[in-house]
């Protein structure tokens, strides 16, 4: 779990802030208007979605990254507008060169923010390889899964599920 965490927090951390280098230093928006950062916080969310929990490259897993990419991309342009609206807190980056408004308006702490949220989340709530590879037990020779002892005819024990018809060898 602590594993789990880590990884995820890693893991939104890099894409976070590498998005938001590359939007407030390459393009120069440290505090762009609220569609501008709703689209790059669902870009944020896609990537994680992509990356965190199974990764697309996963065998089997390409689905299941799909859906938690577009899932991860609606939630990421919905937690963009809320922290604009509710987080107003003045904040000076521009010391760093990253801006400098509310603290819900600059991409250099809302991109990192989603995407930690995003992939901590898509992390937690994978269950991993070891929970899909549960198996049961082989019956033994000597173990009997049927209820009655005497079975009055084949087509019976044809039509009984598979568990009923697994006979020791000596009833055989």
């Amino acid at each position: 779990m602590v594993r789990r965490f880590l990884l995820g927090l890693v893991e939104g951390l890099v894409v976070g802030i590498g998005l938001a280098f590359c939007a407030v230093r390459g393009l120069g928006l440290g505090a762009p208007n609220t569609l501008i950062s709703a689209l790059l916080a669902g870009a944020a969310g896609l990537l994680v979605g992509l990356i965190a929990g199974r990764p697309v490259w996963a065998h089997g897993a390409k689905t299941e990254a799909a859906l938690k990419a577009f899932a991860g991309s609606l939630v990421g342009v919905g937690l963009s507008f809320a922290l604009g609206r509710f987080l107003t807190a003045p904040v000076d980056l521009s010391p760093l060169s990253l801006g400098a408004g509310p603290a819900g308006k600059l991409l250099a702490l809302n991109l990192p923010a989603i995407a930690c949220g995003l992939a901590l989340f898509f992390e937690l709530d994978d269950t991993g390889p070891s929970a899909t590879k549960t198996r049961l037990p082989a019956p033994t020779h000597k173990q009997r899964l049927t209820s009655s002892d005497d079975v009055s005819s084949d087509r019976a024990e044809f039509d009984a599920p598979r568990e009923a018809r697994v006979r020791t060898d000596e009833k055989r």
